[in-house]
This record gives C-alpha cells, sequence and structure tokens, in this order.
C-alpha cells in the first residue's frame, strides 16, 4: 500500500467514525421534566453521599454548573480545547447516554462548596437555575464543551446530574 492510499484510508475511517458519532450522539435527547421529578424525590430526605463531597455540596456543584451556562462560567479552557476535545466529549457522552467524570472535580473558577448548606436548600439552587436555563434562547459558552445551544446545554447538565446522582442514596 502506498502512503496516498494509507493516508486517504486513515481520513475515511476518522470521517466515518467522526459521522457515525455525531448521528448517535444527535439521538439523545434530555429528559428535563423526568430529571425534574427526580431531583423533587430528593427533598426532605436524608441524603447520602458516596464521595468526599456530603450531598448538599454534590447539589451545589451541580447548581453551580447550571449558573455556569446561565451567567458565563468564571475560566473557561483554552479555545483549542474548546473547539476539539470538548465537544467530542459531549458528543460521546450523548452518544453513551452517561457522562463520566471525576466526582469531586470542582468546576474552574467556581466559589467553594459549603458542607454546611442545608441539602434542601442547594436543591432549591439547582431547581432554580434548570428552570431558568429553560427559558434561555442562548447558553453561555460552557467551560470544556464550547457553544451549546440551549438543548445541548441541557443535555449536558443532564447527563451530569444523572452521574452526581448514581453518588447519592435516600437513607
Amino acid at each position: 500500500m502506498n502512503r496516498r492510499n494509507f493516508i486517504l484510508g486513515g481520513v475515511s475511517l476518522v470521517a466515518a467514525g467522526s459521522a457515525a458519532l455525531a448521528i448517535k450522539s444527535n439521538g439523545y435527547q434530555p429528559q428535563l421534566p423526568a430529571l425534574l421529578t427526580r431531583l423533587e424525590q430528593l427533598r426532605g430526605a436524608t441524603i447520602q453521599s458516596t464521595t468526599a463531597w456530603n450531598a448538599s455540596q454534590v447539589l451545589q456543584h451541580l447548581a453551580q454548573s447550571v449558573e455556569g451556562s446561565i451567567h458565563g462560567f468564571a475560566e473557561l479552557k483554552p479555545v483549542w480545547f474548546r473547539a476539539s476535545v470538548g465537544p467530542i466529549a459531549l458528543a460521546v457522552f450523548k452518544a453513551r447516554g452517561a457522562m463520566s467524570h471525576p466526582l469531586t472535580e470542582p468546576i474552574p473558577g467556581a466559589g467553594e462548596l459549603d458542607a454546611q448548606v442545608p441539602s434542601d436548600a442547594a436543591l432549591d439552587r439547582l431547581l432554580a437555575a434548570l428552570q431558568e436555563l429553560q427559558q434561555l434562547t442562548q447558553a453561555q459558552p460552557h467551560f470544556a464543551y464550547g457553544d451549546l445551544s440551549i438543548q445541548d446545554s441541557l443535555a449536558a447538565h443532564q447527563l451530569h446530574i444523572e452521574q452526581h446522582l448514581t453518588a447519592l442514596t435516600v437513607a
């Protein structure tokens, strides 16, 4: 095989993989009403966290993330990252229907998480942010994924919330 055919074959393989990923990730649609219902079920419950953060800190972290899409994130990854690696990661998460990331990794530049805030107060903050985001026509650029439509922003937040909920249990 000559070098030209090898390069063309590689480019074709990457293009086909990218197209398949785009098609599969476009099939993921956020189901916010179901997520909001699931979150509401946490109200008044004693919630345990399997991570180093308590339940309130987890909910505050999630609220910070959604609020970043509303008001802007304090710190953004470099432009090259938000234009390449970030969108690919989100496409993979959407295609899988699940996100995976370290569950105690803070949002860059976000405020400290207060372990003393009652869980219901942190939950109220998260629910209010989700409802506000749904009303917008344009989200602020995500710190890692870059410019997103409202639909993609909601999908990213739903996947993020769902992953964190796997580390919370109601006692």
